[in-house]
């Protein structure tokens, strides 16, 4: 028994998600009554909740569809599609108490602080364009899925089925972030994050059934000669692209809209520091399952002799490998991938203009309710901008979730050195932001140039940039970088010390490198022993992986 293409069963388990959802967004009004309760959850959250937070917030359908999108092409090395990330979380683990310490409310504020009033803005367009591509590309993955789970990916009637699945996902979001704000947000990432990881592994079992087990999968692809069991391929992800993926990981992170909400939203600091890296952990060991199943379904598609429809594999492995009531599920689960991704960025890009752009040049004595009402409604203009950009990128997945990735990580160069290099100043900023992003659309959408020139290449111009334009300009106010490095090196809790001088909060034998301007203190055992296990547990997972395709 099916409603348009999907069983009786598919609709039940939808209409539950969407209504519990929805009420959840309802019940999380109740706790907002400022810019830091709908911005950061008045700082309240707990271990569990923050771990789900990041893991939800960075976890999104375009991870697992993209995955499989790209496997079902060129085989295991479609992992770095999720897993450019993977080098750069250990440094999330010494991130997420400097962006604590900031005692901000949005990243604009660091900007604002670092760089001035203007550097804010040039960081809110960027990062705003950046996300907006990020959340279209969330919105786009999800649409394919459906329609693959539905039969309609390639028929004559798929282009109304992608606008019509596309605009309810939007919707549905845009009403639940509209009225939780961030407490919304992490709630249901607590519950999307355990659905998320059924998705993960739901589907495998019956993926391995259908290949004859690891064993028959790696017979199937290794008949095939090429590099279908290789975790790097020349043509998409070479050691030289997942080496420079690795470089650019934390600069991505820097520049997170939400990045102050998954390392800030928590009672301290520890909440903060677990919370951004485990939730990444976690979601790096899901990036195997999704792995795993993409080999699976391209393995089966060859034994077939069955068509590929690359961008959606992931639908189609759905409903080709489980029952409606599974099938439901997992579309359930899907979504529960978009929203938890698509509330944090609503929420946080819209934070970054109430706060820093209507707050600072429109109204500049705006009362608190102002300010949230200002947040709800930049944020449904945000959200349908990502809808068109959805629309205009529709042809190819992978490359709009490089594309975030590459233009986050432009601005994210500024954010790492106006931390570690006192002589940063805003003209360096500008430099190296405005030049960094504009070699990377000329040598990207102009030149067509290989993914490493468009990596890379940015990355460099970006560092040269900024060091050159601050050298050829006049130094920061010393009062105002010493205001500032003050305040990531004092622990939170401890604000009585943020009025003494720097030397007295951070004596000369506690830094580490201090040539040419820079500022790098010597790392805390808490800090170099928590870098060392996440390294391990990332060197782990390739390890597993390896064992899988050998």
């Amino acid at each position: 028994m099916e409603f348009l293409g999907l069983h009786y069963a598919i609709w039940i388990a939808l209409v539950l998600y969407f209504v519990g959802m929805l009420l959840m967004g309802w019940w999380s009004k109740r706790g907002i009554h400022d810019q830091e309760g709908y911005l950061l959850g008045n700082r309240r959250f707990g271990v569990t909740m923050m771990v789900m937070h990041a893991f939800g917030a960075g976890t999104h359908p375009g991870n697992v569809a993209g995955v499989m999108s790209q496997g079902v092409v060129s085989g295991a090395s479609s992992i770095w599609v999720s897993w450019m990330w993977l080098f750069g979380t250990p440094f999330y683990w010494i991130i997420a108490p400097i962006i604590r310490r900031m005692r901000c409310l949005t990243m604009a504020d660091f900007f604002r602080e670092r760089f001035g009033k203007s550097a804010s803005v040039l960081y809110i367009i960027v990062a705003t364009v950046g996300m907006i591509v990020f959340l279209a590309g969330v919105m786009l993955a999800t649409t394919r899925t459906v329609q693959g789970v539905m039969g309609k990916a390639l028929t004559e009637e798929s282009e109304i089925w992608f606008f019509g699945i596309l605009l309810v996902t939007t919707v549905v979001f845009i009403v639940y972030s509209y009225w939780g704000g961030i407490i919304a947000a992490i709630r249901t990432d607590m519950i999307q994050g355990l659905m998320i990881i059924a998705l993960s592994f739901i589907a495998i079992p019956a993926a391995l059934r259908l290949v004859g087990g690891l064993a028959g999968m790696r017979a199937t692809l290794g008949a095939q000669g090429g590099n279908y069991l290789s975790l790097f391929d020349p043509k998409g992800f070479s050691l030289l692209t997942v080496l420079l993926l690795s470089i650019n990981a934390p600069l991505t992170a820097l520049a997170f809209p939400h990045l102050m909400s998954v390392c800030a939203a928590g009672r301290t600091e520890w909440e903060g520091r677990v919370g951004f890296t485990y939730g990444n952990i976690l979601k790096r060991i899901c990036t195997i399952g999704w792995c795993v199943l993409g080999l699976c379904w391209l393995a089966y598609l060859l034994n077939e002799g069955l068509a590929i429809h690359k961008d959606a594999a992931f639908g189609d492995a759905i409903r080709g490998l489980l029952r409606p009531e599974l099938q439901g599920v997992m579309l359930a689960c899907v979504m529960a991938a978009a929203m938890s991704s698509g509330d944090a960025v609503q929420v946080t890009v819209a934070g970054l203009f109430s706060q820093n752009i209507y707050r600072v040049y429109f109204n500049p004595k705006a009362s608190e309710k102002q300010l949230v009402r200002a947040t709800r409604i930049v944020g449904v203009v945000i959200a349908f901008l990502a809808l068109g950009a959805a629309i205009l990128m529709r042809s190819n997945l992978v490359k709009a979730i490089l594309d975030y990735f590459n233009i986050l990580s432009l601005v994210g160069i500024s954010t790492a050195m106006g931390i570690l290099w006192r002589r940063m100043n805003t003209t360096g900023m500008f430099s190296s932001t405005i030049l960094a992003s504009g070699t990377f659309l000329v040598s990207r959408y102009v030149l067509d140039c290989s993914r490493d020139v468009t990596i890379g290449v940015p990355i460099v111009v970006g560092i040269l940039a900024g060091v050159i334009g601050s050298l050829v300009t006049k130094p920061p106010r010393r009062e105002t970088i010493e205001k500032f490095f003050v305040k990531i090196y004092v622990p939170i809790g401890q604000e009585e010390k943020l009025e003494l001088p720097l030397d007295e909060v951070v004596p000369p034998s506690r830094r580490w490198l201090t040539a040419g301007g820079l500022f790098i203190v010597k790392p805390s055992r808490q800090s170099w022993v928590g870098f060392v296990i996440t390294l391990g547990i990332c060197l782990a997972c390739i390890l597993v992986m390896l064992a899988i395709l050998k």
